[in-house]
């Protein structure tokens, strides 16, 4: 398999390597495999190892040429982010990992970095039984990992009214989420959701053509929102960030890619929680933190020129510092 079977183009690229360098023998997890365009570059710049995690079986199958070429120093493991703790606490069943061996040896308690990029990649979204774009009709699913049971689908038509409004305000932040329910429930009683051209055409409902968009298409943020319910995505990430910042080595970091401003908002209350200052009952220092947040950096004007794909993306890190 080579690089040609995949066509995502891994965002904030050079700042990620930056944010981990220098890169010499560091044991480093990537907890959002994706593509492996980051998981690449960890490795070509001296990276000793990286364990580099997917709950995507398909993203492993792609990226299984990476263990042809680095051999030993990479780890494909068939996991959540949120499990990281318990990948490296091991055993690793042979069925997890892409390199065929029984388990990856003795892994580290605590690594060195930990990267998670919070975008799903542009072979998923590319994906036609996805279900992930409205740019392509296929069938109504959007699950990113194998162990998750409910499709998008599912979700359409078996919420509650105020449900779906819910996860459309919430996830999506879609200002019209409750006529959008009320039409959707109205709809799935004689034509059940089954396709993205049905969400599609929902959306139409709400917004017609006629209506005059100005900017990003509405349905991008509905199609968002059942995404992150359907993968329960914004629980994950809060379940993550603090597990995966107890892995840290002292000195290592903690990098986070976010495109959405859900997923910053949740980033940056996480490490401002983790920053902060243990306090007695009396308001005075009793531990000091452990950890320190970098400022947030954004991709370059030609990056984005480049890739599109990457203008709404931010990058966070995290220091452990005891």
């Amino acid at each position: 398999m080579t690089d040609a079977m995949t066509v995502h183009v891994p965002v904030l690229f050079d700042e990620v390597m930056t944010a981990f360098a220098p890169l010499q023998g560091k044991r480093l997890v990537d907890g959002t495999l994706g593509g492996g365009g980051h998981t690449r570059g960890l490795l070509e710049r001296g990276a000793a190892d990286v364990i580099a995690l997917d709950w995507d079986s398909a993203a492993l199958v792609r990226c299984a040429h990476l263990v042809e070429e680095f051999g030993e120093k990479v780890h494909l493991v068939r996991a959540a982010y949120d499990t990281i703790p318990e990948v490296l606490a091991g055993p690793v069943l042979e069925k997890e990992i892409s390199n065929g061996k029984n388990g990856i040896g003795a892994l580290p308690a605590k690594v060195d970095g930990i990267l998670l990029d919070l975008g799903f990649s542009s072979d998923q979204l590319d994906d036609v039984e996805r279900g992930l774009s409205y740019h392509h009709d296929g069938p109504l699913d959007m699950r990113l990992g194998t162990h998750v049971k409910k499709t998008a689908a599912d979700l359409m038509n078996s919420l509650r009214e105020d449900e779906l409004a819910d996860v459309f305000y919430v996830y999506g932040e879609e200002p019209k989420s409750r006529v959008m329910a009320r039409i959707a429930v109205k709809t799935r009683k004689e034509n059940p959701f089954a396709t993205t051209k049905d969400l599609f055409k929902l959306v139409e409902q709400v917004y017609p053509p006629k209506f005059g968009l100005k900017r990003a298409h509405p349905a991008a943020r509905v199609f968002q929102a059942l995404r992150v319910a359907v993968n329960d995505e914004l629980a994950v990430l809060e379940r993550a960030l603090p597990a995966a910042a107890h892995c840290l080595k002292v000195g290592g970091k903690l990098a986070v890619i976010s495109f959405q401003p859900l997923e910053e908002r949740a980033v940056k209350a996480a490490f401002r929680r983790l920053c902060a200052d243990e306090l007695d009952v009396m308001g005075r220092v009793k531990t000091p933190a452990k950890f320190k947040m970098g400022k947030k950096v954004v991709p370059t004007e030609a990056e984005i020129a480049r890739n599109p794909r990457a203008r709404s993306a931010i990058l966070r890190t995290l220091e452990r510092l005891g």
